[in-house]
């Protein structure tokens, strides 16, 4: 068998990982948040197929499509995160936030809310906005979405 010569041209950093951040090659990073952002776009019409059978039991399937996609803006904000791109991750963050407001809204006596679940998982994800600007001084200046803020003060909470 023959010994073939290495050489250094054939081989190139993909990934490294620096304490707590992920450092991807450009054309990587791009391919990656491509893909999760692909997979945010779609993830409200895969929950409609798949969920079929499931529909007189679950509720509204726009309930589980806003609940996929918030799910799937959400894991893009922590890849974000995790590359150490703050800025982009709270825009993540607030469209993830966006998303789970886009289900059905239920009458609840004088007014309609959208499901329970939607809408803890709305404080959770705005919890999170909060805490991401607080946690780096360069998001100070971005504000966060007024709708986002408007919602939160019609849906109660701490909020008001």
């Amino acid at each position: 068998m023959e010994n073939l010569p290495s050489s250094c041209r054939n081989y190139r950093l993909a990934a490294s990982l620096h304490g707590e951040r992920l450092f991807l090659a450009s054309d990587l990073r791009r391919a990656i948040v491509a893909e999760m952002t692909s997979r945010a776009d779609h993830a409200g019409c895969r929950v409609i197929f798949e969920s079929r059978p499931l529909q007189s039991r679950s509720g509204s399937s726009s309930d589980l499509q806003a609940f996929s996609r918030s799910v799937a803006l959400e894991r893009l904000a922590d890849l974000y995160l995790f590359l150490g791109s703050p800025a982009a991750a709270f825009r993540s963050l607030q469209d993830a936030a966006l998303a789970a407001l886009c289900g059905e809204e239920y009458d609840h006596g004088e007014e309609s809310l959208p499901a329970r679940f939607l809408r803890i998982r709305f404080y959770h994800l705005f919890d999170r906005i909060l805490s991401c600007r607080s946690q780096d001084a360069r998001l100070q200046n971005l504000e966060i979405e007024p709708f986002l803020l408007m919602e939160a003060r019609r849906l109660g909470g701490r909020y008001l």
